[in-house]
């Protein structure tokens, strides 16, 4: 019997309104992209192994090598106002990236008449999997940008992580 190394989820949350206020001159060219500061993101980090927190306090993951790092990028729009889509990660040295799309995923629908009985709708969505091979610190970068309800282009912005991976999963 095999046993699969540990799965790791990370989400990064970004501040797109706020971002977008801070930043005086929006980059609009996506071959010069804006340095995406870490104020205006935090990173949700699944950990099952400690009691820590999920909340990371730095742009810096820590798995055990072998293991595998999901992660997913989402805007803080409540409303809809502004989109975030990432694309182009690379990382130094190379790690294995690619791209993992869902298809048909079912999401509840709460209905404030009959908050029992939800409804459903089907989405498309994307994440990132990361494949952590062997020991060493990585330095991971996104590129993301930032986009109307229509998907116009707003901004481009560079996210940058630091991924350390130690040792291997038991």
């Amino acid at each position: 019997m095999t046993t699969e190394n540990p799965v790791h989820h990370a989400l990064i949350i970004v501040d797109t309104q706020g971002l977008l206020t801070a930043v005086e001159r929006l980059p609009s060219d996506p071959a010069s992209p804006a340095e995406l500061d870490p104020r205006h993101f935090c990173i949700l980090h699944s950990r099952p192994a400690t009691g820590e927190t999920l909340l990371l306090d730095t742009p810096e993951l820590v798995v055990a090598a072998g293991d595998t790092l999901l992660l997913h990028t989402v805007p803080v729009a409540l409303l809809g106002e502004e989109m975030l889509f990432s694309h182009s990660p690379v990382s130094e040295p190379l790690l294995d990236i690619e791209l993992a799309e869902q298809h048909n995923l079912r999401l509840a629908l709460p209905d404030a008449a009959a908050p029992l009985q939800p409804a459903s709708r089907q989405v498309d969505t994307y994440h990132w999997r990361i494949h952590c091979d062997q020991p060493g610190e990585f330095k991971l970068a996104w590129q993301v940008m930032v986009l109307a309800q229509g998907c116009e282009p707003l901004a481009h912005f560079t996210l940058r992580l630091a991924l350390r991976t130690n040792g291997h999963s038991q």
